[in-house]
């Protein structure tokens, strides 16, 4: 089902660090298979307490269904049995050494890249900064959605659903 990218919900997740040994900050990614719309938040540090916080934030203010999370064996994810349990998620692991399980996610960590180079250090980049940055990530068309962009998809989805 979440293969066929048909529905809005299954994500992918990631996290994108910055330099070893100068920073713990993080970027948590959250990229909705269907429409390619990308979350980001920065988090302190990449443990699982962090990043499930980080979720619980997320699931309690996205209006739309999370049918499913898919991400890959890192020590971060391993919390996610927890919310499972209490939302009703499914999530998926995806084989070690396989980002190609999860490539809409690290397509769009490239596109992060471009604006945050390797080095980068996350505690320095504002909330307003981030949120420009994913305005123009999710404003820019691509062509496996007919050149519509992530934002347009996921505001049609969710007005066909409000009707």
């Amino acid at each position: 089902m979440i293969n066929q990218r048909n529905r809005i919900g299954d994500f992918e997740l990631d996290t994108v660090v910055g330099p070893r040994g100068h920073s713990k900050a993080v970027l948590l990614t959250l990229i909705d298979r269907k429409s390619r719309f990308l979350w980001a938040y920065r988090l302190k540090d990449r443990t699982t307490a962090t990043v499930n916080e980080a979720l619980t934030k997320f699931l309690t203010t996205f209006n739309g269904p999370v049918h499913s999370f898919t991400v890959d064996r890192g020590t971060e994810f391993s919390g996610l049995v927890s919310l499972e349990s209490q939302y009703g998620i499914k999530t998926y692991y995806c084989h070690a050494y396989t980002p190609a399980e999860r490539g809409s996610n690290e397509r769009f960590n490239r596109n992060l890249r471009y604006f945050y180079p390797k080095g980068t250090r996350f505690e320095h980049i504002s909330a307003q900064d981030l949120t420009t940055t994913l305005l123009q990530i999710n404003q820019r068309p691509l062509k496996i959605l007919d050149w519509q962009t992530p934002y347009q998809v996921m505001l049609t989805n969710f007005s066909k659903n409000s009707d």
